[in-house]
């Protein structure tokens, strides 16, 4: 069967410790080398980051620091694929096997009417980081859409489909569609998500100053393209190694920068109209500590990591942070209506 192209989108900046393997990984799929190419929107490095392109034979696409940030890095990059797939894989995304390219093409080819693929799991190893094994064993980045029942992705421990949308089990696979109503959404687009680009393109903002990944993929849902793959694979996301008050400071920036400066430009957010009680919710669990404790119990009791155990923290810390965004945000928009 003919294998489709598949354009590898990386946003870098400053990289070069963590892109390595990743591209290194990429390098050795059992996959045709001759149809994967892979491009880098880099924000001027200064480090080491061009020579590990180089040495993978990336092409980078160079952005001035002033202009840079992630997300704007990302949509330079991905404009320039010319794949039939896109793959949307960080600087600090792992493929943990030889055949993960395979594994993710294979719904592809299967239904010729998929806009995208996941991987059902963040990948889980007692080895790891403290605030990796937390990520992987929750499913998700943030508790926001953990319990919001917005999260993309499953806990280690679940091997059914229980996030939104109407599944099937394929074997390899879940497929899954997603209504469309923004609020039934889930946080799907990034960290290891390749798309059909036709599709995409055709239909979502893919400008550099709009491609957000998961607005990327609201776009297309409300366009009626809402038919998507979980593979029951996992993707390595080695983002917690520097503990968690530094990852809390990024959480902060990231809203600060995305959900509130830049609101003009999204389409998605976690916090929608209507999900007020919600919200209310996940503050008075956050605070309370109860709920989030009880959780990491029942997980530890299925699997023995005090890695569970970093959820009421997180919990509490993300709510202060949000929080305190928040207020600096209004305090923002008054002194400028003033």
């Amino acid at each position: 069967m003919k294998l489709p192209t598949i354009s590898i989108v990386t946003a870098t900046y400053n990289s070069g410790k963590t892109l390595n393997e990743c591209l290194k990984r990429v390098r050795v799929q059992n996959y045709p080398q001759s149809k994967i190419e892979i491009i880098i929107g880099d924000g001027d490095s200064n480090d080491d980051t061009l020579d590990v392109a180089k040495k993978y034979r990336a092409e980078v696409v160079k952005i001035s620091e002033s202009k840079q940030n992630a997300e704007y890095n990302r949509g330079v990059a991905f404009n320039r694929a010319k794949g039939e797939l896109v793959l949307i894989l960080d600087h600090d995304n792992y493929m943990p096997t030889k055949n993960f390219l395979r594994e993710y093409v294979e719904p592809f080819l299967n239904h010729k009417d998929l806009v995208a693929v996941e991987s059902c799991w963040y990948h889980y190893d007692p080895k790891m980081s403290l605030m990796d094994r937390y990520f992987a064993l929750f499913g998700a980045l943030d508790p926001v859409p953990y319990y919001f029942g917005k999260a993309d992705r499953l806990m280690w421990i679940q091997k059914k489909w229980n996030g939104l949308g109407e599944s099937r089990d394929m074997g390899k696979y879940f497929l899954v569609e997603f209504k469309s109503d923004p609020r039934k959404i889930p946080t799907v687009g990034t960290n290891g998500c390749m798309m059909r680009r036709k599709i995409v393109f055709e239909n979502a903002k893919i400008s550099p100053n709009y491609h957000y990944p998961i607005d990327v993929m609201t776009d297309v849902i409300l366009r009626g393209f809402n038919k998507f793959a979980f593979v029951k694979n996992s993707l390595i996301h080695a983002t917690g190694a520097r503990g968690l008050v530094f990852f809390l400071k990024r959480r902060l920036k990231f809203m600060r920068e995305y959900h509130f400066e830049d609101l003009s430009r999204r389409r998605y957010s976690v916090y929608m109209p209507g999900d007020f009680w919600k919200l209310a919710k996940f503050i008075i669990i956050s605070i309370t500590f109860v709920k989030p404790t009880l959780d990491s119990f029942k997980g530890y009791v299925k699997l023995r990591d005090f890695a569970w155990f970093v959820h009421p923290i997180m919990c509490f810390g993300v709510t202060l942070m949000y929080g305190y965004g928040t207020v600096l945000s209004l305090i923002k928009k008054y002194k400028y209506m003033v």
